[in-house]
């Protein structure tokens, strides 16, 4: 009896480990445009686009996008990516790269306001309200018309 409880007991552990994995990864959709932009240190902008459609890696949020766009030809996006236990983390994008001794990371906005958390700040870019992010890059959604931006912020501690 105790083999049949531990071994059921290992099978729903099993399960709810499965199951959760939808929640650890972004949703990204199957058509549209994305824009990626980084702002520079000088306060210009960079500004990448792509189509979900060429997208290969559908199952990691934002992830897939950005390795799109470091992947093309013509105008790749230079990019420092760390793959942790909480997902993928930017260290580098275009011209920025974080600097922790100095409090300087890359943060990430999105236009999208349920990827944010309560109270987040939001900057303007032409126009549109973004919102700091709440989740990792993988866990993002990506859809249609989304705009995702990434700057330099500096904390002290």
């Amino acid at each position: 009896m105790k083999k049949i409880t531990a071994l059921l007991l290992a099978l729903i552990i099993a399960l709810l480990a499965f199951t959760s994995c939808d929640y650890i990864f972004g949703s990204v959709g199957e058509s549209g445009d994305v824009t990626v932009v980084v702002e520079n240190e000088d306060g210009s902008y960079d500004v990448y686009m792509t189509y979900l459609e060429s997208v290969e890696n559908k199952s990691e949020g934002a992830v897939g996008v950005l390795e799109n766009l470091s992947a093309r030809n013509g105008n790749p996006l230079t990019l420092n990516i760390e793959n942790g236990e909480w997902g993928a983390f930017v260290k580098g994008i275009g011209s920025i790269e974080e600097n922790p001794a100095e409090g300087r990371y890359v943060i990430v906005y999105t236009s999208i306001a349920s990827d944010s958390y309560e109270g987040a700040p939001t900057v303007t870019y032409e126009g549109n309200t973004l919102y700091s992010s709440g989740l990792g890059i993988s866990s993002m959604t990506v859809q249609d018309g989304v705009i995702i931006l990434f700057r330099l912020e500096t904390y002290s501690y």
